[in-house]
């Protein structure tokens, strides 16, 4: 399969576009054909800064497509669900194997390519707002960073909870 691809940490010259060793699926595990990833914030981090899982490292850690394997274990999930998964590593390829339980089914009226940035920024506003926040209607919130994805998530979700929203953000402008 192909796959994006860096052998050493550094800036965006270390990637490669490569031919690698398809995953396998194990017991627990799905195979999904990768149709839509996400690039985030932490995708330059990993780039950057963190030891790399294998080499070839393959890129990425969130990708969204259809099930096109399902390991023997697995009970919640078939062969041609639409799903997103955040991973470790690796799902900027053509396929990406993830543990069956670290997927989420894609309702049948969402884009594969919207669904694909849901989990990252979504998910991490909302544990900041109401798991560690405990933000509640008519409170007030400031949110830093108010035009990045995961503040323009913050934002949407406290103002649905009834918040009232504050948000900061720099201009590139100045």
């Amino acid at each position: 399969m192909k796959a994006a691809v860096y052998y050493q940490n550094g800036g965006p010259e270390v990637f490669h576009y490569k031919d690698v060793v398809d995953p396998g699926c194990g017991p627990d595990e799905v195979l999904i054909r990768v149709e839509a990833i996400s690039v985030e914030g932490g995708d330059l981090v990993n780039r950057e800064l963190r030891p790399l899982a294998r080499v070839p490292h393959v890129v990425g850690y969130q990708c969204a497509g259809a099930i096109i394997e399902v390991g023997r274990d697995v009970l919640n999930r078939r062969v041609g669900d639409r799903v997103v998964a955040v991973l470790s590593w690796g799902p900027h390829a053509q396929y990406a194997t993830a543990p069956a339980a670290d997927t989420r089914i894609i309702p049948e009226n969402l884009a594969l390519d919207t669904a694909a940035a849901i989990p990252v920024a979504w998910g991490t506003a909302y544990e900041c707002l109401f798991t560690a926040g405990r933000l509640k209607q008519a409170e007030t919130v400031l949110i830093h960073a108010g035009a990045g994805a995961l503040g323009l998530a913050s934002i949407q979700l406290a103002k649905r909870a009834g918040a009232r929203v504050n948000n900061s953000s720099r201009s590139a402008w100045t």
